[in-house]
């Protein structure tokens, strides 16, 4: 057997195993067929999936930049799924430069061209690094506005992400960036100012509707299904919007069997953008409200067209949208500081608690009395997105303060921010290093036992604690947190003004943070746990006032 035939044959052994999802075995028939034919296109491409599939990053980066020494005209997929590497483990720097060299080669298609251009990271080593990626962001935002000559995109064939979710989390003022993204997103995809208006006729009952990609196992299901259940249905017609991508599970199967109970109707959208816009049209409604505008890619461009009288968002995902398509922000007097409106392209709507009705966790086993008077025990159990540099001066005088201090965070559901935060903190804290845990992923009633047996939980910088506040309360556990202006910020301070706790852990700076945390930590605090707990059930959980509320908003919208 010559070397192109025994070549051959190995690279089909290896097809047959990536096909089998055996990825590792996959990769040592391709690295073999590359000893023989070291310049195979087929063979690079397919080893560096099967790097991927595996996750290393660092021998799949490798494999695709021999790739494109190579200069072969085949090479456009290397580029792809170089820039599919940079962007999973946000390489800012190498995801840039990869994208100029790829677009001035004309190695990029219109989608793969924009979303390259409009990458923004969800991960950073220093709060300069913020502000210089930021301002780098924000010059080519405006030069893509700027360019006559800028690729456009189907709505129904290709929809990119929108910036705006990883904004939120980098501490900045996002009101005008925003407005930018707005005017750049309808200038990509220009059949967005081609839909036409229309009229809605006057009903008899109040129809609103609520859009979310997330009405299944999600926190935003845990926040704002009991407002879906529990308004008054002799006023309101109730309609409940899920994406085609809505991921199933056991809340997605709740809601839809709840239709009878609670009175409402469930629809599920197409896949095609122009007859989603049809479906919630033929609705009619007064009223739409979307939880979690930039959460999802497949609902977002939506936001930009007139669907109903009135649109609403709220704290789902708590930034200002820099849409005028969206009427309302329903936020808080609880959470709101002075010069709130200016932060907001939304008129804001305030209610007098948080605007939510939130069912009491539910657990099958309880802790017992132990577990709950932990001592030293600092949990941050957070989407790791929140992980903002500003807040690693707080865990590193926590380990300097409290010798037997134990901090402890989750891993993300990815596999790859824990990496970047545990790299960044063994910098920081190199000789504490041993005593910050990375723990896997809970079970939503694990979850809950976590937070009890938690001595303190603690609150990140600038996005904060929300839904976990809720949950953390079923056991009572203190959560500090330091509010600043923003209500994506705020939620856990509005809580405990709603629990009305008396000196509740709300601080100011990074030096009282660190003390009161130290101090909960380390004092036996079942006392505090227990009366946390039972400010809990009678103000914050299931709270009808806020229907309340929410009804008289509503029609007063409407009137």
């Amino acid at each position: 057997m010559d070397k192109l035939e025994q070549a051959k044959k190995t690279f089909e052994e290896g097809i047959k195993l990536f096909q089998k999802k055996n990825f590792k075995e996959a990769q040592i028939y391709f690295e073999k067929t590359l000893e023989i034919a070291p310049n195979s296109s087929p063979t690079l491409e397919n080893l560096s999936k099967s790097y991927l599939e595996t996750k290393d990053y660092d021998k799949a980066e490798k494999t695709l930049k021999y790739f494109i020494s190579l200069n072969k005209e085949d090479d456009l997929i290397a580029y792809k799924l170089l820039y599919e590497i940079y962007s999973t483990t946000n390489n800012y720097y190498e995801l840039k430069k990869i994208t100029k060299d790829a677009i001035n080669k004309n190695k990029f298609d219109n989608e793969l061209h924009l979303k390259s251009r409009l990458f923004y990271p969800s991960f950073f080593n220093t709060s300069d690094e913020i502000k210089e990626t930021r301002n780098s962001f924000l010059r080519e935002i405006e030069k893509m506005l700027c360019d006559e000559n800028l690729p456009v995109l189907n709505l129904s064939k290709h929809r990119l992400k929108p910036s705006n979710f990883e904004l939120i989390f980098d501490g900045h003022d996002n009101l005008e960036l925003s407005k930018k993204l707005v005017k750049l997103y309808k200038k990509i995809y220009p059949e967005l100012s081609k839909i036409s208006d229309f009229s809605i006729k006057k009903n008899k009952k109040i129809k609103i509707g609520f859009i979310s990609q997330f009405f299944t196992n999600h926190s935003i299901m845990k926040i704002y299904k009991g407002i879906i259940y529990k308004l008054n249905k002799d006023i309101f017609d109730v309609f409940v919007f899920h994406s085609d991508k809505t991921l199933p599970g056991s809340s997605f199967k709740e809601i839809n069997e709840s239709v009878v109970l609670y009175n409402f109707e469930n629809i599920i959208l197409p896949k095609n953008f122009h007859d989603k816009v049809n479906i919630i049209r033929e609705k009619s409604l007064d009223i739409l409200f979307y939880p979690d505008i930039h959460l999802s890619t497949n609902l977002y461009y939506l936001t930009h067209v007139k669907l109903a009288k009135f649109h609403i968002t709220s704290i789902g995902h708590a930034d200002t949208t820099g849409n005028d398509n969206i009427d309302f922000f329903l936020s808080s007097e609880l959470m709101e500081t002075d010069g709130y409106q200016n932060r907001y392209s939304e008129k804001v709507l305030l209610t007098k608690h948080l605007p939510m009705y939130y069912y009491r966790p539910k657990v099958t086993i309880e802790l017992k009395k132990d577990d709950l008077v932990k001592k030293n025990i600092y949990s941050c159990p957070q989407n790791l997105i929140k992980m903002h540099p500003d807040f690693d001066v707080v865990l590193k005088k926590i380990l300097q303060k409290d010798k037997k201090a134990k901090i402890i965070f989750i891993k993300d559901e990815k596999g790859m921010l824990d990496k970047l935060v545990f790299e960044r903190l063994k910098k920081i804290v190199p000789e504490h290093i041993d005593r910050i845990n990375f723990i896997d992923r809970l079970t939503p009633e694990n979850f809950i036992h976590h937070c009890g047996m938690a001595s303190v939980i603690l609150s990140p910088f600038w996005v904060g604690s929300g839904n976990t506040f809720m949950d953390s309360m079923y056991y009572g556990t203190p959560t500090i947190t330091k509010p600043s202006n923003y209500s994506r910020g705020l939620v856990a301070a509005a809580a405990y003004k709603q629990m009305q706790i008396i000196n509740p852990p709300i601080v100011n700076n990074t030096e009282d943070y660190v003390d009161k945390a130290v101090e909960i930590a380390n004092s036996n605090n079942l006392e505090l746990k227990m009366y946390y707990k039972e400010q809990a059930n009678k103000y914050l959980y299931e709270n009808l006032k806020a229907i309340g509320e929410l009804e008289n908003i509503f029609k007063l919208i409407v009137k």
